[in-house]
C-alpha cells in the first residue's frame, strides 16, 4: 500500500484524465484546457510520481533531487509543446469541421515556430544550468546532450514545408523523437 501522498497523485492522474476524454466534460475539447492536462500529468505527474513511488516502495525517505526537479519541469515545458503541436497534422480537418486548435487558428508555421522557440527556451536552459548548480548536474551529458537536441531541432524546423501534409507529420515526429531523447539522457544527467 502506498501512502496518502502517491494515491493523492495517482487520484489527480484519474481525475485529469477523466474530465479530459470522458463525456460530457471532455476537456480534450478545449485546447488551453487540454494543453494543459496533457501538460502536467504527462510532465510533472509522470515524473515526479513515478520518482516518489519507486522510492517509497524502496522504503527510501523522500527527498527533494535537483535531476528529478528539472526533469519533471523539462518534460512539463514539453509535452505542453507536444499538447500544442499535435495538432499540426489535423489543421485541413479541424478548418473543415470547424473544430478549434490553435494550429488551425494560427496556423502551422506560426505554431511550430513559436513551439520551436519554447524548446530552444528549455533547452539553452538545460544548457546553463550545470554552469549554475555544478554540483547538481553533470556539465557533459547536460551542454552536449541537449546541445545536440537544439541543433536537431532547428534543423528539423529549417526542413518544415507547411502546405506539405509529409512535411508536417515528418516535423510532429521529430518532436517526439526529441521527447524520448531527454529520457536518453535522463540517467546521465
Amino acid at each position: 500500500m502506498f501512502s496518502d501522498q502517491i494515491m493523492q497523485l495517482y487520484l489527480i492522474g484519474v481525475f485529469l484524465g477523466t474530465i479530459y476524454s470522458v463525456p460530457p466534460i471532455q476537456l480534450k475539447r478545449v485546447p488551453l484546457f487540454a494543453g494543459s492536462i496533457i501538460a502536467i500529468v504527462r510532465g510533472f505527474l509522470l515524473n515526479f510520481g513515478v520518482y516518489y513511488a519507486v522510492r517509497e516502495a524502496l522504503s527510501i525517505p523522500f527527498q527533494w533531487n535537483p535531476v528529478v526537479l528539472f526533469i519533471s519541469l523539462f518534460m512539463t515545458v514539453f509535452a505542453s509543446v507536444i499538447a500544442v503541436t499535435k495538432d499540426l497534422p489535423d489543421v485541413e480537418g479541424d478548418k473543415k469541421y470547424n473544430i478549434s486548435t490553435l494550429a488551425s487558428k494560427f496556423g502551422v508555421k506560426s505554431i511550430a515556430l513559436s513551439s520551436v522557440l519554447v524548446l530552444n527556451a528549455a533547452y539553452l536552459t538545460a544548457i546553463a544550468l550545470p554552469m549554475l548548480k555544478p554540483q547538481s548536474f553533470r556539465a557533459s551529458t547536460m551542454i552536449g546532450g541537449h546541445t545536440v537536441a537544439l541543433l536537431y531541432l532547428w534543423r528539423i524546423y529549417g526542413e518544415l514545408v507547411p502546405s506539405e501534409m509529409g512535411s508536417i507529420k515528418k516535423f510532429y515526429k521529430s518532436i517526439w523523437n526529441l521527447f524520448y531523447w531527454e529520457y536518453v539522457l535522463y540517467p546521465f544527467i
